[in-house]
């Protein structure tokens, strides 16, 4: 049984996120052990878990150190007012209510749904799952 830690930017890494090489970490502890043995608690016993974290924590306050400070751009999440979708909401609404009557858009996933006689949930006023409409029958 393997098991392993590694720091966030080990996991962001293989999320598809750019890591810089520098700041790239592997640690491994807890080989040999269950996994209701390797828990946060178990490390205090592995100190090279703690040591290896720290020096992780400093390669990365000095990485955005010499970084230096990054100006917001337009797309900040701090204080960014996404544009107004009520439009499409509306038109989303729309389509629901339609298809709630019976008449899903040509050519969609309801509309073939509804041909094959696979999903039969045509009312306004959902109250019960279409798996507990089938168990009635």
């Amino acid at each position: 049984m393997r098991q392993s830690y590694a720091p966030l930017v080990w996991q962001c890494r293989y999320g598809g996120i750019e890591v810089p090489e520098d700041l790239w970490r592997y640690v491994e502890f807890g080989l040999g052990k269950k996994y209701s043995d390797n828990q946060a608690e178990d490390m205090v016993t592995d100190t090279n878990v703690f040591e290896k974290f720290d020096e992780f924590v400093a390669a990365f306050a000095e990485f955005v150190g010499k970084k230096g400070k990054v100006e917001p751009n337009e797309y900040r999440a701090y204080g960014y007012e996404p544009p107004s979708h009520l439009w499409a909401d509306i038109k989303l609404q729309w389509r629901e209510k339609r298809i709630a009557l019976g008449f899903p858009p040509e050519d969609s996933s309801p509309a073939a749904q509804k041909e094959l006689g696979i999903n039969v949930d045509e009312t306004l006023m959902p109250r019960k799952s279409e798996g507990e409409k089938l168990r009635e029958d």
